[in-house]
């Protein structure tokens, strides 16, 4: 598996700065952090595009669908006001906006593939067009989407791409190499002691969002948690040192 930081920011720097956005990426960088974790869909025209929600409500001054709408019509949205004046005017980044950017700042990506409503299949295929000849930035992919993590194993296949679970199913591990997954993204509230024993005993990398707690950090790292994602990256550089 590529090797990755013990510290990954959730969105970017999303405590201080609007989720997904230039912003919050370059702020993540500057707390000490070299890697980000950050959400990638498809606008209707299929152009991969950064944002979280399936709708644009919370985040920008738009509404509705997010993959309703064009690049264009996306690119014109405020993605940055809703945080705070100092952001307004923020844009939803594009993949390769971002790429550039991360490249620039010598960081790292865990790209989470969400079809927020697109075609599963078309977001694999255009993020694996877009990011299948980088190699100057590292990327880690991930996804909720069981056949998203499939497919990506075809598509990228010198790429690594984790399964994110909300609750890790009895049967995790068959599925997990069914699906040839790199990583087990689990969230962090599902954890204890005995089951991270039992996943990082099957020598399976383990990596657990949101964390934003020093002291459930720390007690995660000593579990074997490999990576732990947080909204809060300038607290969690101070709180826990990397494991040697």
């Amino acid at each position: 598996m590529i090797r990755i930081p013990h510290i990954i920011a959730h969105r970017g720097a999303s405590i201080e700065a609007p989720e997904n956005t230039i912003a919050a990426f370059r702020i993540a960088q500057v707390r000490g952090v070299n890697w980000i974790e950050c959400d990638v869909t498809l606008s209707a025209d299929e152009q991969c595009v950064l944002i979280h929600d399936d709708t644009l409500d919370r985040t920008t001054n738009g509404t509705g669908p997010v993959h309703h709408q064009d690049l264009a019509s996306l690119r014109a949205l405020d993605a940055g006001a809703w945080f705070s004046d100092i952001y307004k005017g923020e844009r939803i980044p594009t993949l390769s906006e971002t790429l550039d950017t991360l490249a620039a700042l010598d960081m790292g990506v865990n790209l989470e593939i969400k079809p927020s409503g697109c075609d599963a299949m078309v977001l694999a295929r255009r993020v694996a067009a877009e990011i299948g000849n980088r190699r100057d930035v590292p990327i880690l992919l991930s996804s909720f989407d069981a056949d998203v993590v499939a497919v990506m194993a075809e598509l990228c296949p010198s790429l690594d791409c984790g399964w994110l679970v909300e609750e890790i199913p009895g049967d995790w591990k068959s599925r997990y190499e069914t699906l040839k997954a790199a990583a087990l993204h689990v969230d962090q509230k599902q954890l204890t002691a005995e089951k991270c024993a039992e996943i990082t005993g099957e020598k399976v990398p383990l990596i657990c969002y949101t964390v934003n707690d020093p002291d459930r950090a720390r007690l995660l790292r000593s579990w074997g948690v490999r990576a732990i994602i947080t909204d809060n990256p300038a607290l969690m550089t101070t709180a826990i040192p990397p494991i040697r």
